[in-house]
């Protein structure tokens, strides 16, 4: 692993209280290092040129617009042509795709084209917020994640608005994963992965598999997933934010104008409206990325911390200088690259077809210890990579065959 990928861990962590019924603090004192909550966390300190471009970029363009832009049905309906020019987009030459049905929802099937070397499924939600992205528009991560775990990767077309509220969403999600594991050879090699939206979809599909009595997944997978429905309001819910927020794009008066479609009063979620509020149900090992100032970091943080405290195997991933769930773009960043082969080889061990290295991470990679503070505070009291490095192109190529 490059200099570029260097990971540090926390040295403080005091508890004080249950984590469930605990409020989690995030402190952060001044500039400097990157400062984490759960202590096991690995942070990500150097993003490359090309991610402090795309981000600076995304400030100036992408996150104006958002802000401005009126959140309406004809806005939904120009922000799914322009979703369906991805369609357009050249294909992995590497990966063979088909089409069908999972219980009834729409969904295609990835694998190396010289078929899977893995018996593990990765049942895959596209993020968009509920209202954007496609199939098509993440399609590129999902062969990357056919071609790094070696196993096939399912991608879920699910219903969105304006067409259906987040219950409708979480419907569909849970459909797919149950008539995958009444069709699949192998159930307990099922790995559930989302960003964004469809996180919050992985998330949603561990807890109903608990509530129904479904096999749980081998994994979960989570790209900047959104943990709450009402994140800007996560005092509510057991968490303090004292860490600024500066996220590239997304704006928090937006966050909170699509929240009143996200849950129409008529409309009512299976189980919990947010995961972070059902995290006892869920026992899978679990894959954690967020961005040092994205929106969603402290309700990732706030999950790992309570899974970890009792005895989930959870890794997170912190990374500087990056865009909410940047590891979509991987025809674009290193970093992108990386975090997928990170959660490839996760998904892998946890699924029992990797061996752990047995190389601590202090003799892999520079690691340096920083002082940090984290509590829970009661409630009363408050896999390599088959393709090889990506080669460098200009910006005209990013989008040519690879």
């Amino acid at each position: 692993m490059s200099s570029e990928f260097r990971k540090r861990q926390a040295s403080v962590w005091q508890r004080t209280d249950t984590p469930r019924a605990g409020t989690v603090r995030i402190v952060r004192r001044g500039r400097g290092p990157l400062q984490v909550v759960h202590e096991q966390a690995i942070v990500h300190e150097t993003p490359t040129l090309r991610a402090r471009a795309l981000a600076r970029g995304l400030r100036l363009v992408a996150k104006p617009v958002l802000v401005m832009l009126p959140f309406t049905d004809r806005t939904l309906a120009l922000v799914r042509r322009l979703d369906d020019l991805s369609a357009k987009r050249p294909r992995s030459a590497h990966v063979d795709r088909t089409v069908g049905r999972l219980g009834g929802v729409a969904v295609e099937s990835m694998t190396h084209r010289y078929g899977p070397a893995s018996e593990m499924t990765v049942l895959y939600f596209h993020g968009g917020g509920f209202f954007s992205g496609s199939i098509e528009t993440h399609r590129r991560v999902c062969e990357r994640l056919a071609l790094t775990t070696g196993g096939t990767v399912i991608s879920v077309d699910y219903v969105q608005l304006p067409d259906g509220a987040v219950a409708d969403s979480v419907h569909d999600a849970i459909t797919a994963y149950e008539a995958l594991a009444a069709e699949s050879a192998h159930p307990g090699k099922l790995v559930v992965a989302g960003d964004s939206a469809g996180g919050y979809l992985a998330m949603k599909v561990a807890e109903l598999a608990t509530r129904r009595g479904l096999p749980r997944p081998a994994a979960i997978i989570g790209f900047s997933p959104l943990l709450s429905l009402d994140p800007d309001r996560v005092d509510k819910e057991g968490i303090e934010r004292v860490s600024r927020v500066n996220d590239a794009y997304l704006p928090m008066r937006r966050l909170r104008t699509v929240r009143r479609r996200w849950l129409p009063e008529e409309s009512a979620i299976e189980g919990s409206d947010s995961p972070l509020d059902a995290v006892d149900l869920i026992t899978s090992p679990t894959f954690l990325v967020a961005v040092e100032d994205e929106i969603l970091r402290p309700e990732v943080e706030a999950v790992a911390v309570q899974l970890s405290a009792r005895g989930v195997d959870v890794e997170t991933h912190l990374w500087r200088g990056q865009v909410h769930a940047f590891p979509v773009v991987v025809d674009v960043l290193e970093e992108s690259r990386e975090a997928v082969r990170l959660a490839a080889r996760f998904a892998r061990l946890a699924v029992g077809e990797e061996v752990a290295d047995e190389v601590p991470i202090a003799e892999q990679d520079e690691v340096s210890v920083e002082p940090m503070t984290g509590e829970i505070v009661a409630e009363d009291s408050l896999a390599t990579d088959p393709l090889g490095p990506a080669p460098r192109r200009r910006w005209w190529q990013f989008w040519r065959r690879r």
